[in-house]
């Protein structure tokens, strides 16, 4: 899995004009715009918070794989095995034998999809809260900077170091929020989000 911290949630992919839950620049303001930069990757990134999903999701994603690595082993061993008695198997015992496997096969492929799906699921959610933090941290920064319009760095396309207030979002990002739980959804709380999302 990619990690691409949302920054669209976070800092809208173009300017931002004061909007983070702060008044609004009058239409008719008077004086150039304040812009300020951050890098909200390289924050995400960085950040005890950020870290902390990210091996939490490495050490998960490596349980989920171990896991089916033995549920597959064994399927393989029953494969063989079928196959290697199939010349002592009648034509019906073959048959259900053979059906009995591929049943497995399948719910074990579909087991693993929904481990995977809930744990991004739950990257997602531990991301969200994330996001809940940076929100009024840059409402902060830019009310004391007097800053008018944020842009993230990724919209940059030269300077703006001057004006890049990243490292200051980083310190108190940490200080607000050092660990978030990374809890993979279950395959209730999946279909209960489909149907919320499907406003079933």
């Amino acid at each position: 899995m990619s990690f691409r911290f949302s920054v669209k949630r976070a800092v809208a992919a173009a300017a931002i004009s004061l909007g983070l839950g702060f008044a609004a620049a009058p239409a008719l303001a008077v004086g150039p715009a304040v812009i300020l930069v951050v890098d909200t990757q390289g924050v995400f990134a960085q950040s005890k918070a950020g870290q902390s999903i990210r091996s939490q999701y490495e050490e998960q994603a490596k349980k989920i794989m171990a896991e089916g690595k033995k549920t597959d082993d064994a399927l393989q061993a029953d494969a063989k095995k079928l196959s290697d008695e199939r010349a002592l198997l009648s034509q019906d015992d073959l048959q259900k034998r053979m059906q009995g496997l591929q049943k497995r096969n399948v719910e074990f492929q579909q087991s693993m999809q929904i481990k995977q799906h809930g744990l991004q699921l739950g990257v997602q959610r531990a991301e969200a809260q994330v996001e809940a933090a940076l929100r009024p941290i840059f409402a902060e920064i830019m009310k004391e900077k007097g800053g008018t319009i944020l842009l993230d760095q990724a919209v940059v396309l030269a300077g703006g170091a001057d004006l890049d207030i990243s490292a200051e979002v980083l310190k108190r990002l940490n200080e607000k929020l050092s660990k978030v739980d990374v809890k993979p959804l279950t395959k209730e709380e999946i279909e209960a989000a489909q149907k919320a999302a499907n406003g079933q």
